[in-house]
């Protein structure tokens, strides 16, 4: 595959200005942020890179064959489906035992027995329910190898295995891992894509990109960072969100938001949040206006969920109802659209 970067020196030269005022340090610079603006919308207005179009039916077949939940987009369960510790086999449907699924994604990262896969230790717990304490992490890579070479029968040995593979699965937040594997298996370039079992990793990358692109720069990463209030979505773009209370936020510039804010800083390598998810976007539906998002780890599944979109097919505007449960705030579930989205993943290389 060989990527094109649009040529942007008029661009760089229309902004150089910004980056010189005190602004930039904090957030794009107003002109920056339209710049960028005016390029991520030219893209989307473009054609569908067949990597794009891969990444979003992959995700869609990984939805199936896990057979997981599905959510309208006001956050109702349209479908309860499998969850990562089951361990059944559904012939009919196709489906493969889940927990051994998530291990799929996580052995695109490496050799389970040589990755960051752990087990959580209570001391104490089996014996006392009341027992306190978040617990410590074993590696699974240790626990893997003293049960292996166990003197047990054989059946034992691969029961316990398999429970030790299980509960790590449960243990270790797999969502990065599982839009790794996405984006790999669907032929995404590993030099153009930090795959990792954080977001964080490939949110940064993405960001260096759309900062290297505003200084007139070449860059291979497979995707770009745009505004998702201001982007229309397309399938094969990730949007993510953060998972920080707004008191641990840095100050947000009213003038580019959220947006601005928080990839200026990552693509500094700072780190101004850490905690985050990304879904991968698989399709748009103009007319009930919604786009129809698959990420991993989300209610611990393989979940499909839809989210409000506006006319142009961007991210909409948190709503006012429905009511959510027992009034709550939107967020992730109830009204999904209002949950702290900040970056949408471009999918910007073309063949």
């Amino acid at each position: 595959m060989r990527f094109l970067v649009p040529c942007l020196s008029a661009l760089a030269i229309a902004v150089a200005a910004a980056f010189v005022q005190p602004a930039v340090a904090q957030s794009l610079a107003p002109a920056e942020a339209a710049a960028l603006d005016r390029l991520c919308r030219e893209t989307a207005r473009g054609p569908l890179s067949s990597a794009a179009i891969a990444i979003a039916a992959t995700a869609d077949a990984e939805h199936q064959g896990f057979g997981g939940h599905v959510l309208d987009r006001d956050g109702r369960m349209l479908r309860f489906g499998a969850v990562e510790a089951d361990a059944w086999r559904d012939e009919a449907a196709g489906r493969r035992v889940p927990w051994r699924q998530v291990i799929r994604y996580w052995e695109t990262l490496g050799g389970v027995g040589e990755g960051p896969l752990a087990l959580r230790r209570h001391p104490g717990l089996e014996r006392d329910a009341g027992a306190a304490g978040s617990g410590d992490l074993v590696p699974l890579a240790q626990v893997l190898e003293r049960l292996r070479s166990a003197d047990l029968p054989e059946a034992q040995r691969e029961a316990l295995v398999q429970a030790a593979l299980r509960a790590a699965v449960t243990d270790i937040p797999w969502s990065a891992a599982f839009v790794s594997h996405v984006v790999l298996t669907a032929g995404a370039p590993r030099l153009g894509f930090a795959a990792s079992m954080a977001h964080l990793d490939y949110v940064g990358e993405a960001a260096r990109r759309s900062r290297a692109e505003l200084s007139g720069q070449p860059s291979t990463a497979f995707y770009r960072a745009c505004d998702p209030r201001r982007t229309p979505m397309r399938p094969g773009d990730l949007l993510c969100l953060h998972r920080h209370p707004p008191a641990d936020l840095p100050d947000i510039d009213a003038r580019t938001g959220l947006f601005g804010t928080l990839t200026a800083a990552l693509a500094r390598g700072e780190r101004p949040v850490w905690n985050l998810h990304c879904d991968i976007v698989v399709s748009r539906d103009e007319r009930r206006r919604t786009a129809s998002l698959i990420g991993g780890n989300v209610l611990q599944s393989v979940t499909r969920r839809d989210v409000a979109t506006d006319r142009r097919g961007a991210l909409a505007a948190p709503r006012r109802g429905p009511a959510c449960f027992e009034d709550r705030a939107p967020g992730t579930l109830c009204r999904p659209e209002g949950a702290p989205w900040f970056v949408l993943l471009q999918a910007a290389t073309a063949e």
